[in-house]
């Protein structure tokens, strides 16, 4: 009897975590909530501070929080591996998706750098 209250909760929490970080429901691990395409983020090869905090806010802070604490994803402040943090962004794992098609290169890096200097 248990469970068939519990699952029902458990699907109802599981499909409020994907939307609030902006994911679908489909069972593709890969697919993600629409991000900032480079063009709409910078024009620079390489993204300056302001830029990458933008990136943050458009394609992290849904999940992670405006300030890196947390929310449905893990707080961030504290984080100073940027090499781990680049991998998980290019990567995804758990319940974060990889960024790897949606940002360049230079925006991951971007953005493994601001986590890991500003988010303290």
């Amino acid at each position: 009897m248990r469970h068939l209250v519990l699952a029902p909760a458990l699907a109802v929490v599981m499909a409020a975590t994907v939307i609030a970080c902006g994911g679908t429901t489909t069972d593709d691990a890969t697919s993600a909530a629409p991000v900032a395409t480079p063009s709409e983020t910078t024009s620079l090869s390489a993204p300056g501070a302001d830029q990458a905090a933008a990136l943050f806010a458009d394609n992290c802070s849904g999940c992670h929080g405006a300030d890196g604490s947390g929310g449905s994803g893990p707080d961030l402040r504290g984080e100073d591996d940027a090499t781990a943090v680049k991998s998980q962004i290019e990567s995804g794992g758990g319940a974060m998706p990889s960024f790897s098609g949606q940002l360049t290169p230079d925006q991951i890096n971007a953005l493994a750098e601001y986590v890991t200097t500003e988010l303290q």
